[in-house]
């Protein structure tokens, strides 16, 4: 079994803070922050949840690793951003039902081997109307390939069990647990491709996974058609990660709810 304390903390000598574009994206073009109480289950060293602390959420990030919270204190801190850091049991927010308003996580749910148990217990303390955002490794692409092969050597360093699911597997497990799915997203490292030559050469995480300003001439367009095959039908079903975002609506609205087509 991964030792994750080992393991944030060469994170952090490497300056790995997590920053997904994407996922945060999704989360402010689908509900406006402010005053809004957030969830982050799992949150490694607290990038996203300090970048959505910013923008007025009021953010709480659930770890059981005592050293992932310690550097999510850090990067927080000096980000100006207040969140709450809560080490605990992941199958036992310890939450009153319906506190948050969308409760997410990344990199997380692919670690165990029944998800059914973690979902229900954050549907437990997620309001009616809230969202569920899940983003984890894709089926169908060569990062598994290669994952799988490295836990074949065992020199997986993320454990010897790891998972991925298909756009459509994490959409029939939300509708297992009740819930309505309204968006659907794929990614891949960040910075994007151009970029992203980390199996042909050892760059560090340092470059690999911190915003890069892609301003400037051609960018622009760069930008835009990544985006557009992020969106697509391919990209759903070929790139590394993919997340999916759900919402928590009553038994008589589920049926008029209105659900992406994947």
């Amino acid at each position: 079994m991964i030792e994750w304390d080992a393991y944030w903390k060469k994170m952090a000598d490497s300056g790995y803070i997590n920053y997904t574009p994407e996922l945060l994206s999704v989360i402010c073009s689908t509900m406006d922050l402010s005053g809004k109480y957030v969830l982050e289950v799992g949150g490694g060293t607290g990038g996203n949840a300090s970048w959505l602390a910013q923008r007025g959420a009021s953010v709480h990030l659930l770890d059981f690793s005592r050293s992932a919270l310690q550097i999510s204190a850090e990067v927080s801190s000096r980000s100006g951003a207040e969140i709450e850091l809560v080490c605990a049991d992941a199958y036992r927010l310890p939450y009153s039902d319906n506190y948050f308003d969308l409760i997410f996580h990344q990199g997380f749910l692919e670690h165990f081997r029944d998800p059914m148990p973690l979902i229900s217990e954050q549907l437990r303390v997620l309001r009616e109307g809230g969202y569920v955002l899940i983003d984890v490794p894709q089926r169908y692409s060569l990062y598994t390939v290669w994952k799988h092969l490295l836990m074949a050597l065992g020199r997986w360093e993320y454990g010897v069990w790891e998972t991925e699911f298909s756009v459509d597997e994490l959409r029939r497990l939300l509708d297992r647990a009740g819930l309505v799915v309204v968006r659907a997203y794929a990614r891949e490292y960040y910075p994007r491709p151009f970029y992203a030559v980390r199996h042909l050469h050892k760059v560090g995480e340092r470059l690999l996974n911190r915003p890069i300003d892609l301003s400037g001439p051609g960018w622009e367009t760069y930008n835009m058609l990544w985006e557009r095959f992020e969106r697509s039908w391919l990209g759903l079903h070929s790139l590394k990660c993919v997340g999916v975002l759900a919402q928590k609506v009553s038994q008589g609205v589920m049926r008029r709810a209105d659900t992406v087509s994947l």
